[in-house]
């Protein structure tokens, strides 16, 4: 029994020491998109401490982390008036993203597709245009929806009703359509 425990120690220390590692580097890629984001939206002040050489961007007011990872990026009325960039979606163990109140143009970011974690989404208070998209139950892990205050128009989507984790859907303020299918009541009643 000795000879086992004492080969598997060296097992475990690497094991550890690899994880450390993956850890690092997933922390440094993070920070790294977030740099990014900071530059796409053309650096508001809002998020002006965002940098390079700041503490733990775990330890920023606008970012939720669970076990040292960005789970939440919170950027509400933060004056962004560019679009949401697909590398966003490069955070991957993102799952909610609240970006109310802003001035984010631009059609549905189908891009977000890509953030396949993504429970909680809020985009309500922008400038999205557009029809909703039909595919939009590619956000097959949402449980909350806000696209309110925006100028999505058309019709929604059926595809809405497969989206089977949804909880909360808020389409205020939008000249969206509502589609009821019709009956062929004669053909029911025959």
């Amino acid at each position: 029994m000795l000879k086992i425990a004492t080969f598997s120690l060296p097992i475990l220390f690497c094991a550890l020491l690899f994880r450390g590692h993956a850890d690092s580097q997933l922390y440094d890629e993070e920070h790294e998109v977030l740099m990014k984001l900071k530059q796409h939206w053309r650096n508001p002040p809002s998020i002006a401490h965002w940098t390079p050489s700041n503490s733990s961007h775990c330890n920023w007011l606008e970012i939720t982390c669970t076990s040292n990872s960005i789970t939440g990026l919170s950027l509400i009325n933060m004056s962004i008036s560019e679009t949401i960039p697909s590398f966003i979606c490069e955070l991957k163990n993102l799952t909610d993203l609240d970006l109310q109140y802003n001035n984010i143009p631009g059609n549905f970011p189908i891009i977000l597709y890509d953030c396949s974690k993504l429970e909680y989404l809020d985009l309500s208070q922008n400038h999205f245009v557009g029809p909703i998209p039909q595919d939009i139950d590619s956000l097959s892990q949402l449980r909350f929806l806000n696209i309110g205050a925006n100028n999505f128009t058309g019709g929604i989507p059926a595809s809405v009703g497969n989206l089977t984790e949804l909880k909360v859907l808020q389409l205020y303020q939008n000249p969206v359509q509502w589609f009821f299918p019709t009956r062929n009541w004669q053909s029911a009643q025959s």
